[in-house]
């Protein structure tokens, strides 16, 4: 009885090892290139509901550059997919508490509740200075309130933090439209528009500072081919 007993559990603690053995190698690979680079295959090639899976297992083991890659496919389900992706990994960036204080200030500003709003966010990017997706945000509501250049000065924030912040870069765009610098307007968008080729918001913006650019050049400046893209 005892011989069986130490034979049960000896298996037992066999199991165990083996069990958390491959849990141990699975959490490894998971955060290497190479599994990335597969759920970037996945993502870039397989059906619907494969591309979804992918771009959420790349936003949890941190496969961002894999995820600014499929932005910039032709395929809408993948950019889209890659799109969800990258901002919940920026969103979730300074973990759970700032990401609902992020939430606490959508809710106030979807209300028209600006100076809560930015009380929330001032108290946010002050506890998470590395937050890049709050100074966008605050940013954002210094748009609405038509307060363009606090707004510029934390897009700017927000692009120190993250360079491949689209966002921050095409509410720069938009502050500088609103200024009238219309060259700096199209840069900016133009910037966005290389990671996010297919944000149809900031294409719509560019096309309205070209079409401003043909009408009213810039006094004292011939206007370059550049500028008209």
């Amino acid at each position: 009885m005892n011989q069986l007993l130490r034979l049960i559990l000896r298996g037992v603690v066999i199991v165990g090892i083996a069990v958390t053995s491959a849990f141990l190698i699975t959490s490894y690979l998971r955060q290497t290139d190479w599994f990335k680079e597969q759920m970037y295959r996945r993502l870039v090639n397989g059906a619907a509901e494969k591309k979804l899976h992918a771009a959420s297992v790349l936003a949890d083991v941190g496969g961002e550059e894999q995820l600014l890659r499929a932005l910039k496919s032709e395929d809408p389900a993948t950019s889209e997919a890659a799109r969800r992706a990258v901002e919940y990994v920026w969103f979730n960036a300074a973990g759970r508490e700032a990401f609902e204080r992020m939430q606490a200030a959508y809710h106030a500003e979807e209300q028209e509740d600006y100076a809560q709003a930015i009380k929330i966010l001032d108290e946010l990017v002050a506890k998470f200075p590395r937050f890049a997706e709050a100074w966008n945000r605050r940013g954002s509501v210094h748009w609405q309130l038509g307060q363009y250049d606090q707004s510029m000065a934390d897009c700017r924030r927000a692009l120190k933090l993250n360079p491949h912040h689209y966002g921050a870069l095409q509410g720069q765009g938009v502050c500088f439209l609103k200024k009238g610098d219309l060259l700096e307007a199209c840069k900016a968008l133009r910037a966005a528009l290389k990671i996010a080729p297919h944000d149809e918001a900031t294409r719509r913006t560019l096309r309205k500072c070209e079409e401003l650019l043909r009408a009213c050049p810039p006094a004292g400046q011939p206007r370059q081919s550049s500028d008209l893209i």
